[in-house]
């Protein structure tokens, strides 16, 4: 088996691609019969990329490619401003990639934000029922359904793990019209690559079990407060408890897992575990401010008293 995996990254991120394609090497290398790992550049430097190509290369079976898309990105012009880098529109080029490597009838896009721990062949593998993707819903369902006017019976997915039909994809036309709603959307997108991916490929969608991207970082005490908070929640209190003891992928979901926001007890042990491993061991997590500081020892203590640590160390 070979396992594609598509990721995007520019300079600023670099670290983030480094250590999360080392945990997808880790994983997978022993698994699988290749690791292609497609990277969408938006400005890495040379520099960076031997230093990707030097830490892949200690691995016999994994190659890493580099495709470069950073003139391709002005396609996509949204109405509206966002916080996001314009780099997260990178993976809606993927229909470029099957025609220049055979035999890419399953790829799997991977946000730089996470970490995988265990393989995910399966990916690979399972049935997609003729759809198009399968990914984890998002906690964030209903209220992004309702702004964007997507029908109560269709999943609202998180777009950070995505098992993706090639062919299905290009069949759809999937990248331009993604890139077309993104652009004449008259209203405010949160989320613009992930609301367009889920209004436009609404139909097209398989639930995934949250293990494949657990991204809500909780403790297990929390669960039961999620579940009751959260309305039309996916998955069951007992989903997400076996999710967060045996996550396949842990998604830092918009924090930097590089700073306290991974002092969540699962989290935090696994960013530990392959900084140790990637050729980034030597960054360091940082507090911006003294305010992080003060907030990073509250919650350590509170995880500490309640005893979230010990649960975490045993399950790693």
């Amino acid at each position: 088996m070979t396992a594609d995996f598509l990721l995007v990254s520019d300079d600023k991120y670099v670290r983030n691609l480094g250590i999360c394609t080392c945990s997808v090497m880790h994983n997978m290398c022993p698994v699988a019969d290749k690791v292609r790992l497609f990277v969408m550049d938006c400005g890495i430097t040379e520099e960076n990329r031997q230093k990707l190509r030097a830490q892949a290369a200690r691995f016999q079976n994994a190659e890493i490619i580099f495709y470069d898309i950073d003139e391709k990105l002005n396609a996509v012009v949204p109405k509206v401003k966002t916080r996001w880098h314009r780099a997260i529109y990178g993976r809606l080029f993927l229909n470029e990639l099957p025609a220049l490597y055979e035999g890419m009838d399953r790829l799997v896009y991977l946000d730089c934000d996470l970490l995988m721990d265990a393989p995910v062949t399966e990916l690979f593998t399972m049935d997609l029922q003729g759809k198009c993707l399968a990914a984890v819903g998002d906690a964030d369902n209903s209220p992004r359904k309702k702004a964007l006017g997507i029908p109560e019976q269709y999943p609202y997915i998180n777009s950070g793990v995505l098992a993706i039909d090639t062919a299905r994809w290009i069949e759809l036309d999937a990248s331009r019209r993604i890139i077309e709603y993104i652009n004449s959307f008259p209203e405010a997108l949160l989320y613009p690559d992930q609301d367009a991916i889920n209004y436009v490929l609404r139909d097209e969608i398989i639930l995934l079990p949250p293990e494949y991207n657990m991204m809500w970082m909780i403790c297990e005490r929390d669960i039961p407060k999620m579940t009751e908070c959260i309305p039309n929640l996916d998955y069951t209190a007992e989903q997400l408890k076996y999710a967060l003891y045996h996550p396949r992928v842990v998604h830092f979901a918009g924090h930097d897992m590089w700073s306290f926001d991974g002092v969540t007890p699962v989290a935090s042990g696994v960013f530990k575990k392959y900084r140790k491993l990637c050729d980034w061991r030597h960054e360091k997590r940082k507090f911006k401010s003294a305010g992080e500081l003060f907030k990073f020892c509250l919650i350590f203590m509170k995880r500490t008293v309640f005893g979230d640590y010990r649960k975490a160390s045993a399950r790693l």
